[in-house]
Formats: structure tokens, C-alpha cells, sequence
């Protein structure tokens, strides 16, 4: 295997230090998970790097076994660059076995090229030089498609993630937690830069169309100095990589007696009050606490804690009190008089006509006709 041109040796150069940055992220004190995530990132961005360098030499000639398996981290690149922002961010993400459903597109890359991978070093020695199947080539084809929307729709998840948070948070961030949230803006929309480049790269490479200059050139090149760039800012600025800093830590007060109150309940109770006033998540008939979560950037546990505290009641009695009263406003306003009680019910957010008679009963001592028809009497 030879390097041929400076430009090859600064990108392998690149892809070491990768590595190295990849594995101190990983193996970071703390156990802090999302720097694993990261890292995971970083080796995925490594392994790249090296793939390009080797594509340009004779060295899957040689290990031909090896050709198109490392593709699949390309795959990896925006799920994880998501799940990295989400981890940060919100710390107790409830059902973290879910996140694998990101992945889905990677395996499956890996199973329908199987049929590739089990072929022997001389069948796959003779594609190399003659040419590929056409099932290959549409599949590499749907696949450098799939990598494409996943840069699309990734990216704004992830501006839309910092902007919920910072939007739901607003005056209750610390400078730190702005800077933190500039980091993790920065570092999303560099990912976009870079995969503009990749993907009219690829669009071209499809269309067979050819320019002056060679955009995955620019695309590794800049994959390899925004790792320098981390690794700087990781060596420079340690907090943001630590779990000491949390974004969304506590601020504690101690009271007379022992006694712990948080500025942070105060001010989460206030976002969500906000929130259901504004936006009646309510009327959402399978609503979850997990949709409060993302919509209001608080986390699982602290929006269980809100209601308790509060309110003194679980999330599904505040949320079945709410929608008690959008039912009784509808049939002050008569809406009963045009549509079953089972619409009323359903456009009140309750799942079914059962639980409406029951959280009815149990807060009126009525049940939705008697309330109508007593409704009609002190009405004349």
C-alpha cells in the first residue's frame, strides 16, 4: 500500500488523531455517557477517513474481504451526532433501548449486502476489476439516498431539539448553559457544512457528473480538522465534556429545618403550566409525560416531581381535570347538541367514552347526561 500525495498523509495523520480522541471520549473519567456517544461518533468519522485513503490505494487488492464493510459507520454518522445532542441535553432519557431503533438503517445495510460479504475473495476480486451487479450498485445507490435524508431530517431534529430546550428555558439558563447550548449549536451546523459537501458529492457521483474539483476531498479534509478543532476545544474547555457541569443541574437552597426547595421547581412548574395553558397537550387522547418531555425540554423525572409537588396529584389525574373542564365548555357552548357524547368526549382528549363517565362521575357526582340535562333546566 502507498500514500501518493501530501494530501493522503495529512488526512491519515487526521485519522489517527481521530482515534485517539475517539478513545479518550470513550474511555473519559466520569462515566459520562454522552462523551461515549461522541466518541463513538468521532471513530465512526475515523474509520471514514482511513476507508477514503485506502479506496485510492491497492489495498482491497490485497484484503478484498474487506470492501464495503466499513461504509456502514457513513450510516451512523447523524443518528449518532442526534443521540449525542439528546443524551446531553436530557440526561434521564426515559426508554433508553429505543435509541437503537436509530440504527435500523446500518443493519440493514449490512443484511442486504450480505449476499456480497459471503461471496469468495475471487468473485469479489473479479467485481473490483469488472465491474459490479446491477442489484449492488442500486443498492449502494438507495443507500448514499437513505445517507442523504438522514442528513436532512437529523439536522433539523437537532436544531429543533436546542431551540425547545433554550425556547422552554429562556431566562432560567446559566451562562454556562448558554455557552454550552453555542457548542452544541456549532457543532450541529458544522455537521450540516460538511454533509453538504458529502452529499453534492454523491448526487454528482450518481448523476455521473464530473467538476473541477473533488468535493469528498473537501469533505474528509474538513472531517479532519473539525477533529483537530475537538480535540482542541476538548483539551481547552473540559467542562463542557464533564458531568460536574450538569445543563440541567438543580440550584439547591437550603431552608431552616432541613428542609430542600429548588428554584428549579419553581421555574419548571411555571414552563409547564405555560405549556398545557398554551398548547392543551391535553386534547391529545394517547398523550404521554414522555411528549411533555419534548416539548418543553424538562426532563421524565422532574415533570413527575412538578405534578406531585404541585399539585399533589399524578400527570394523568391533572391532565383527565383539564380535560374535564374543555368538556364541560363544550357543552356550555352546545356542542352536544350537535355531535354524539362519544365526539365530545374524544375532541375533550379522553381515550374513551368509559373514562369519560368516570372522571365525570367522580368530579361532578354526574354523569355527562345528567350534567347536560340539569344544565338545561337552570337553563330556562
Amino acid at each position: 500500500m502507498i500514500i501518493e500525495s501530501y494530501f493522503e498523509l495529512i488526512l491519515l495523520m487526521g485519522g489517527v488523531l481521530s482515534f485517539l480522541l475517539s478513545i479518550y471520549l470513550i474511555f473519559y473519567p466520569g462515566n459520562f455517557f454522552p462523551n461515549r456517544i461522541l466518541g463513538a461518533l468521532v471513530f465512526s468519522w475515523t474509520i471514514t477517513v482511513f476507508v477514503f485513503i485506502l479506496y485510492s490505494t491497492d489495498f482491497y487488492t490485497r484484503y478484498v474481504h474487506l470492501y464495503a464493510v466499513f461504509d456502514v459507520f457513513t450510516l451512523m454518522f447523524f443518528p449518532l451526532m442526534y443521540l449525542y445532542l439528546r443524551n446531553y441535553l436530557y440526561r434521564d432519557i426515559k426508554n433508553p433501548k429505543r435509541q437503537f431503533f436509530h440504527f435500523i438503517p446500518a443493519i440493514l445495510y449490512l443484511f442486504v449486502l450480505m449476499p456480497f460479504f459471503l461471496q469468495t475473495g475471487d468473485a469479489k476480486l473479479k467485481m473490483l476489476e469488472q465491474g459490479f451487479p446491477l442489484w449492488y450498485r442500486i443498492s449502494q445507490s438507495v443507500f448514499n439516498i437513505v445517507i442523504i435524508l438522514q442528513g436532512v431530517f437529523y439536522s433539523i431534529f437537532c436544531l429543533r431539539e436546542i431551540h425547545r430546550f433554550q425556547y422552554f428555558r429562556k431566562k432560567h439558563l446559566s451562562k454556562f448553559q448558554l455557552s454550552t447550548l453555542h457548542w452544541l449549536r456549532l457543532f450541529v451546523l458544522i455537521n450540516i457544512i460538511l454533509w453538504m459537501f458529502g452529499t453534492t458529492g454523491t448526487i454528482l457521483d450518481i448523476l455521473s457528473i464530473k467538476i473541477f474539483v473533488d468535493l469528498f476531498k473537501i469533505f474528509y479534509a474538513g472531517l479532519s480538522l473539525f477533529t483537530i478543532i475537538l480535540a482542541i476545544f476538548t483539551i481547552n474547555r473540559p467542562e463542557l465534556f464533564s458531568e460536574s457541569e450538569d445543563i440541567i443541574n438543580l440550584v439547591r437552597i437550603k431552608t431552616p429545618g432541613n428542609k430542600t426547595i429548588t428554584d428549579q421547581n419553581k421555574d419548571d412548574f411555571e414552563i409547564l403550566s405555560q405549556f398545557i395553558e398554551r398548547e392543551k397537550p391535553y386534547l391529545k387522547t394517547d398523550l404521554k409525560m414522555q411528549d411533555l418531555v419534548d416539548s418543553t425540554g424538562i426532563a421524565y423525572k422532574r415533570i413527575s416531581e412538578v405534578f406531585n409537588k404541585n399539585y399533589n396529584k399524578t400527570f394523568y389525574e391533572v391532565m383527565n381535570e383539564f380535560r374535564l373542564e374543555e368538556a364541560k365548555g363544550l357543552i356550555e357552548k352546545g356542542f352536544h347538541q350537535d355531535h354524539t357524547l362519544n365526539y365530545l368526549a374524544e375532541k375533550a382528549g379522553f381515550n374513551s367514552k368509559t373514562t369519560f363517565n368516570r372522571i365525570f362521575k367522580k368530579y361532578t357526582d354526574q354523569t355527562p347526561s345528567e350534567y347536560i340535562k340539569n344544565l338545561d333546566k337552570s337553563s330556562i
